[in-house]
């Protein structure tokens, strides 16, 4: 980890390939007893011995000997010195230098087969079930240090590798981005814990409910910003009014009951306070907003208005629901969920359309395992979506009677997808799987395949716009467990991000959000948001990193394991963090003082 942000990002990598270990931290016993920057300690000190070894090998031993390195270029363990150690010339010859030799810019080996299928049976699953991989900087993301050099141009340096580390002492690593062009953070970024309120999301006025159920789902109203919804264990299902951000004289702080904030459950009174809530979606018109709910070993899906009327529900659905997808003009609502009618031996794959206009849901049951892969869904029209998931990626089309299935894309056996994102300016299909490929398809079928990432993509969107599209330039964002963030413009012809951000391991992106006019994105780990500005790869504008005890005590699960929500508002001033029991809103306003 520590030659990662010592700037040995290749030589980090391909130790960790080799050593098959994604966890040293948890995986090898001796790690714990590890001090800080052991491995550059080491590093350093190896390279100052060689730097004395070189010496005494130029140092004749007996009048009349010749040096050992008399005729050679000096070399290192990383090639051609710059400096090279005083030998004897002529008094009548200039001494010459030889030219500094130019470094090569590495490329990070992202697109390795071998590696990603390695990586793809460490973690075999789909996004939302496999474990996380682990996401915490020991020393916070405002940490900052000056990023090991191996060449050093002091007045009193004799050395060919100074020491990095002054007395073997070194600040905490701030985190580096990569783009076409390596590049260094070295300004501030903004602090956002100061636009900070915590919602609490126990129910005081109900004492036999949990006081800390886990957070879930969370997601802002598409149309009106003021509007929050989160959903979660314990019958958790709300709709928040969060009125505007905090003004520049306001600071929320860390409160737990922000002033101005409150909240209205959307749960029948028949739900049991048991019951978790495991899909959720709004409309894109933010009129209506969906609820998968599990009950046991079956399923609820209700529809709720904006201002909490329960507005249609169905009941015997297997549980649980894993998705929910309104169509665009909501005429449908796609509900996925298990269908065990034939026996749990043979399970299927229950496809549910339903709508507040319809008197009758409609089902169709597709031969499809849920327990092995997951399905995403988008819609490519008012009636018709694709399916995406495994091996599978396959369309339907809705008549409002049944569903018909129709066009089956070509795909191999071991495709492994796992995201599926529809494009509605370019008509462009994006799908990712979990071993790291991209795949984009037009609408005759005509596949284009990306090797993007080293393990499974956990996010994929394309960039929201507000004009009108160019002809030359469509950008798609991907996120994956490899802590790669790369930005796609799936027109260019060649297979490489117009931008990339890499985070330092062990950090994984777990969610990945584009503000809404698309000039932003946000990624969160379980412990962290950084920001970047879309097009400036080369640091963060601005971070957020929770203070200690933000999480209540005693809620049961292991933190990197879980998957935090985040979003943007409508306006693109606030985010929404969601993480076991406890839901920050986080403001991107400027604050004075």
């Amino acid at each position: 980890m520590r030659l990662t942000t010592a700037d040995y990002r290749e030589t980090a990598a391909k130790l960790q390939k080799e050593w098959r270990v994604h966890q040293p931290h948890r995986q090898f016993d001796f790690a714990s007893h590890v001090n800080t920057y052991a491995l550059v300690s080491l590093l350093n000190k190896g390279l100052i011995f060689e730097d004395y070894q070189r010496q005494f090998a130029a140092t004749p031993k007996a009048p009349g000997d010749v040096p050992a390195m008399a005729g050679e270029t000096p070399r290192g363990v990383f090639g051609p010195l710059k400096f090279q150690p005083e030998l004897p010339v002529d008094e009548d010859e200039d001494e010459e230098s030889d030219p500094e030799p130019e470094l090569d810019e590495i490329e990070n080996p992202r697109k390795r087969a071998v590696e990603r299928q390695h990586h793809h049976e460490l973690t075999h699953g789909s996004p939302a079930k496999r474990q996380r991989l682990s996401n915490g900087y020991e020393n916070g993301a405002d940490s900052a240090t000056t990023p090991m050099e191996i060449d050093h141009h002091g007045p009193d340096n004799n050395h060919a590798y100074p020491s990095p580390l002054e007395g073997e002492q070194a600040e905490s690593p701030i985190l580096r981005t990569e783009g076409p062009s390596r590049g260094t953070q070295v300004d501030k970024v903004r602090d956002l814990t100061q636009g900070t309120a915590f919602l609490r999301l126990g129910a005081d006025e109900l004492p036999e409910a949990s006081e800390n159920p886990l957070v879930l789902l969370c997601e802002w109203n598409p149309r009106a910003p003021s509007f929050l919804a989160t959903a979660g264990t314990d019958a958790l299902a709300r709709i928040w009014t969060v009125p505007g951000g905090p003004a520049p004289e306001q600071d929320l702080g860390h409160v737990d009951s922000p002033s101005g904030v409150s909240f209205m459950s959307i749960v029948e009174e028949d739900l049991p306070r048991n019951a978790t809530v495991s899909a959720m979606a709004w409309s894109a018109s933010g009129d209506l907003i969906a609820l998968g709910t599990e009950l046991g070993t079956k399923s609820r899906v209700s529809i709720w208005s904006v201002d909490g009327t329960s507005l249609q529900r169905f009941d015997g659905l297997d549980s649980p629901v894993t998705n929910l997808c309104w169509s665009p003009n909501s005429n449908y609502l796609l509900a996925i969920s298990p269908d065990v009618s034939n026996g749990a031996a043979n399970p299927g794959t229950l496809l549910h359309i339903s709508s507040p206009s319809m008197l009758n849901s409609i089902s169709y049951v597709l031969e499809h395992d849920l327990r092995s892969d997951n399905l995403d869904a988008a819609w490519i029209s008012e009636t018709e979506f694709l399916l995406c998931g495994g091996d599978l990626l396959v369309s339907f089309k809705c008549t409002g009677q049944e569903i018909v299935r129709g066009n089956e894309f070509e795909t191999a056996k071991d495709e492994r997808f796992a995201l599926v994102v529809f494009d509605w300016r370019s008509r462009l299909v994006a799908t990712a799987s979990d071993k790291g490929y991209i795949d984009i398809w037009d609408q005759s079928g005509k596949r284009r395949s990306i090797p993007a990432h080293d393990g499974g993509v956990t996010s994929l969107k394309w960039q929201p716009l507000q004009g009108d599209a160019t002809d030359d330039e469509r950008l798609l964002v991907s996120g994956g467990e490899d802590g790669a963030i790369f930005v796609w413009n799936v027109r260019s012809a060649e297979n490489k991000p117009k931008y990339s951000i890499t985070m330092p391991p062990p950090l994984a992106v777990n969610n990945l959000s584009i503000s809404p006019d698309g000039a932003s994105i946000a990624v969160a780990t379980h412990d962290r948001i950084l920001v970047w500005k879309m097009g400036d790869h080369a640091m963060p504008m601005a971070s957020w990193v929770p203070q200690p005890g933000w999480q209540s005590p005693g809620s049961g699960t292991d933190g990197e394991d879980a998957i935090p929500c985040l979003g943007w508002d409508s306006k693109g001033q606030r985010l929404v963090y969601g993480l076991e029991n406890r839901l920050a809103v986080i403001s991107l306003r400027e604050h004075e003082g």
